[in-house]
């Protein structure tokens, strides 16, 4: 019954909206945001521009309202406009891969995308991971466009044909090739821990900094543990990585570093801000951590203040940002 009554009120508001009453259209549109923000930042790799091609979805399917048919699934209709979108973007962009930046974690409170084929090569979770995102950034447009219906949506060959205006055979050409170019780029890891055991090690390794605890943080690291920082090089080796936290960005004092437990990309992460020389904290950026048997494998370390403020950092009157 809930069903049919949630199913009702989305017939209302959208003869609402389609009468003109904008207020209808953003009630209509809410339920389905985030969950297009995510397909928008798994073709673009970038929060922000996600952000702005939702923006640029929304105008496009409030344009056109008028030309949806109701029998259709509008959720359905809303990612077509969205990939069309994110397609034309990736089309006035150079071929080279852009860097990818962290997408904040928050409760699937929106409807479920339309799921049609019951076995999709990467869980939902994991379409958010940052090194299947990274490498999805190294297909081609349309290949991306597929393997992200496909392999993470799950969607079926037909499904996909027709949102992108082709046909099942080519449809099937192309994840083909998107496949190949995927397994080359991403690494051959398995995700081996529970949310309970991974959040126990995030707060170990806050613990660590707390305390100015390197010995501690060097145990929460696996030997070859390796911190990305890029453009910078990376950096390899649990000694060598807490050294660098502690003599270079914390200089002397790991309590410098004042870690916020986080999620980002399906993964525990934390936000960043360093002691300054007035003894106030701010802002420096996020880091992903990625864990594999009961140990810290791989840190991504983002230094970009702007990022903090979409995990839940506002501005104050003062340097820094507030919960």
């Amino acid at each position: 019954m809930k069903g049919r009554t949630r199913s009702m009120d989305q017939r209302v508001l959208l003869a609402t909206a389609q009468a003109g009453d904008e207020g209808a259209f953003r009630e209509l549109i809410e339920p389905y945001r985030h969950a297009l923000e995510v397909h928008c930042y798994r073709f673009l790799g970038s929060a922000q521009d996600a952000e702005d091609l939702v923006q640029e979805t929304l105008l496009r399917a409030w344009r056109a309202l008028d030309r949806f048919e109701p029998r259709a699934q509008f959720q359905t209709w809303l990612y077509r406009i969205a990939t069309n979108a994110c397609l034309d973007e990736l089309g006035r962009r150079s071929r080279r891969p852009e860097p990818v930046d962290p997408f904040p974690d928050q409760p699937v409170l929106e409807a479920a995308p339309p799921t049609y084929d019951p076995v999709a090569r990467y869980a939902m979770r994991e379409g958010v991971e940052l090194a299947l995102v990274r490498a999805m950034q190294e297909l081609p447009p349309r290949q991306r466009a597929v393997l992200i219906f496909r392999d993470v949506l799950g969607w079926s060959a037909s499904e996909v044909a027709e949102v992108l205006e082709s046909t099942v055979a080519s449809v099937n050409s192309a994840l083909q090739r998107a496949r190949a170019t995927i397994e080359h780029h991403l690494p051959a890891t398995t995700r081996s821990a529970s949310d309970r055991a991974e959040r126990e090690l995030l707060d170990r390794y806050v613990y660590a900094f707390e305390h100015d605890d390197i010995d501690g943080l060097v145990s929460l690291l696996r030997d070859d543990a390796v911190l990305r920082m890029p453009p910078q090089q990376s950096l390899i080796g649990a000694v060598q990585i807490a050294r660098f936290f502690h003599d270079r960005v914390g200089r002397g004092d790991l309590t410098r570093i004042r870690l916020t437990p986080t999620w980002a990309n399906g993964r525990p992460a934390t936000v960043i801000h360093l002691r300054n020389e007035d003894g106030g904290f701010v802002p420096h950026g996020i880091s992903v951590l990625e864990i594999d048997g009961g140990q810290i494998v791989g840190i991504d370390a983002f230094t970009d203040p702007t990022l903090l403020p979409r995990f839940g950092f506002r501005r104050h009157a003062g340097s820094g940002l507030l919960p």
